[in-house]
């Protein structure tokens, strides 16, 4: 039985932390006012962190998906069909976190996105964008400009 303690400990961890980013979900999905800001990336850039929050539902949907194949693992004591289905759940994290990055980067599949957020583009647009509106700089002149 002891052995069962840091996986159960680890289930109720990521549960805790599940019912955060389900709220999240939620409140995002309906557009609510209230919904946090999240910095999930690497970027303070605010169309990379508005592309996370757009891609907020697979990426809940993988956090649950992971926490219920660690809660089946960790209860299962060597029973093979639970191993199996706890590995089967933690394998479909992966493809939603794809899923996610696909959202955050070119708002597609629409189906996934929140339905107020389905018109904006993604991050790697509004950068494809972007890059040729920033001022050249000027090559070949010193600190001064001159």
């Amino acid at each position: 039985m002891a052995h069962l303690v840091p996986g159960i400990l680890a289930a109720v961890f990521a549960g805790a932390l599940n019912l955060f980013f389900v709220r999240a979900a939620w409140l995002h999905w309906t557009g609510s006012g209230r919904a946090p800001d999240l910095y999930l990336g690497y970027s303070w850039n605010p169309s990379v962190v508005e592309g996370h929050e757009r891609g907020i539902v697979p990426f809940t949907a993988a956090g649950v998906c992971m926490t219920i194949g660690i809660a089946v693992t960790a209860a299962s004591d060597g029973e093979i069909a639970m191993v199996n289905a706890g590995v089967i759940l933690i394998l479909c994290s992966p493809p939603l976190l794809v899923l996610h990055l696909a959202i955050a980067w070119f708002n597609w599949p629409k189906v996934l996105v929140p339905p107020h957020r389905r018109g904006e583009t993604g991050s790697v647009i509004e950068w494809w964008r972007g890059r040729g509106q920033r001022a050249p700089r000027d090559k070949g002149h010193g600190r001064g400009g001159g």
